[in-house]
Protein backbone atom coordinates (compact mmCIF):
# COMPACT_ATOMS: atom_id res chain seq x y z
CA UNK A 1 0.00 0.00 0.00
CA UNK A 2 1.53 3.53 -0.73
CA UNK A 3 1.35 6.58 1.78
CA UNK A 4 1.57 10.08 0.46
CA UNK A 5 3.14 12.74 2.35
CA UNK A 6 0.90 15.67 2.71
CA UNK A 7 3.29 18.48 4.50
CA UNK A 8 1.63 22.05 4.99
CA UNK A 9 3.37 24.79 5.63
CA UNK A 10 1.17 27.50 7.23
CA UNK A 11 1.65 29.85 9.89
CA UNK A 12 -0.47 29.00 12.86
CA UNK A 13 -2.83 31.58 14.42
CA UNK A 14 -1.01 33.62 17.85
CA UNK A 15 -4.22 35.06 18.57
CA UNK A 16 -5.77 32.32 20.05
CA UNK A 17 -5.93 31.45 23.28
CA UNK A 18 -8.83 31.57 26.22
CA UNK A 19 -8.54 34.77 27.23
CA UNK A 20 -11.90 36.67 26.99
CA UNK A 21 -10.85 40.16 26.04
CA UNK A 22 -10.12 41.66 22.92
CA UNK A 23 -8.16 44.49 21.56
CA UNK A 24 -7.42 46.23 18.39
CA UNK A 25 -4.54 45.40 16.55
CA UNK A 26 -3.52 47.68 13.68
CA UNK A 27 -3.57 45.10 10.24
CA UNK A 28 -6.37 42.97 12.45
CA UNK A 29 -8.43 42.41 9.27
CA UNK A 30 -5.13 40.14 7.95
CA UNK A 31 -6.23 38.04 10.83
CA UNK A 32 -9.59 37.92 10.22
CA UNK A 33 -8.48 36.36 6.68
CA UNK A 34 -5.74 34.32 8.39
CA UNK A 35 -8.73 32.94 10.78
CA UNK A 36 -11.16 31.92 7.62
CA UNK A 37 -8.31 30.93 5.95
CA UNK A 38 -7.15 28.56 8.90
CA UNK A 39 -11.13 27.13 8.89
CA UNK A 40 -11.09 26.42 5.26
CA UNK A 41 -7.80 24.49 5.85
CA UNK A 42 -9.33 22.54 8.84
CA UNK A 43 -12.52 21.72 6.36
CA UNK A 44 -10.07 20.65 3.77
CA UNK A 45 -7.53 18.75 5.88
CA UNK A 46 -10.62 16.62 7.41
CA UNK A 47 -12.08 15.98 3.79
CA UNK A 48 -8.88 14.26 3.32
CA UNK A 49 -8.41 11.99 6.09
CA UNK A 50 -11.76 11.07 5.72
CA UNK A 51 -11.44 10.27 1.84
CA UNK A 52 -7.91 8.39 2.25
CA UNK A 53 -8.01 7.55 5.62
CA UNK A 54 -4.52 6.59 6.70
CA UNK A 55 -3.38 6.12 2.89
CA UNK A 56 -2.21 10.05 3.57
CA UNK A 57 0.39 11.04 6.55
CA UNK A 58 -0.31 14.82 6.76
CA UNK A 59 2.14 17.37 8.72
CA UNK A 60 1.11 21.20 9.26
CA UNK A 61 4.65 22.91 10.17
CA UNK A 62 4.70 26.90 11.30
CA UNK A 63 7.29 28.78 8.89
CA UNK A 64 8.00 30.35 12.53
CA UNK A 65 9.11 26.96 14.00
CA UNK A 66 13.20 26.04 14.29
CA UNK A 67 11.71 22.65 12.61
CA UNK A 68 10.82 24.20 9.40
CA UNK A 69 14.04 26.38 8.73
CA UNK A 70 15.31 23.83 5.94
CA UNK A 71 11.79 23.57 4.34
CA UNK A 72 11.73 27.26 3.74
CA UNK A 73 14.38 27.57 1.76
CA UNK A 74 14.03 24.19 -0.21
CA UNK A 75 10.40 25.04 -1.18
CA UNK A 76 11.01 28.34 -1.88
CA UNK A 77 8.09 29.51 0.90
CA UNK A 78 7.66 32.64 0.90
CA UNK A 79 5.21 35.58 2.45
CA UNK A 80 2.16 33.82 4.66
CA UNK A 81 0.53 32.30 1.80
CA UNK A 82 0.11 28.17 3.09
CA UNK A 83 2.22 25.68 1.21
CA UNK A 84 1.40 22.21 0.24
CA UNK A 85 4.06 19.67 -0.49
CA UNK A 86 3.05 15.91 -1.57
CA UNK A 87 5.67 13.76 -1.76
CA UNK A 88 8.37 16.12 -1.45
CA UNK A 89 7.65 18.14 -4.22
CA UNK A 90 5.65 21.77 -4.47
CA UNK A 91 2.06 21.37 -5.12
CA UNK A 92 0.21 24.66 -4.28
CA UNK A 93 0.42 28.00 -2.66
CA UNK A 94 -2.45 29.33 -1.06
CA UNK A 95 -5.77 27.25 -0.68
CA UNK A 96 -6.43 24.64 -3.59
CA UNK A 97 -10.12 23.47 -4.07
CA UNK A 98 -11.10 19.99 -2.80
CA UNK A 99 -11.03 18.36 -5.91
CA UNK A 100 -7.34 19.89 -6.45
CA UNK A 101 -5.88 18.86 -4.22
CA UNK A 102 -7.53 15.32 -4.05
CA UNK A 103 -7.27 14.42 -7.69
CA UNK A 104 -3.38 15.43 -6.67
CA UNK A 105 -3.12 13.06 -4.05
CA UNK A 106 -5.22 10.22 -6.44
CA UNK A 107 -2.55 10.51 -8.93
CA UNK A 108 0.18 9.71 -6.01
CA UNK A 109 -1.65 6.93 -5.01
Amino acid sequence: MSIVKLKLIMERSSTGGSGGCSTFVPGSEETEWRKDTAEEIGRLLSGIRETFGDKVHISVMDPRSIFSFFDLFRYRVRGTDPVWILNGKKTFEGVPSREELQQSIQRLL
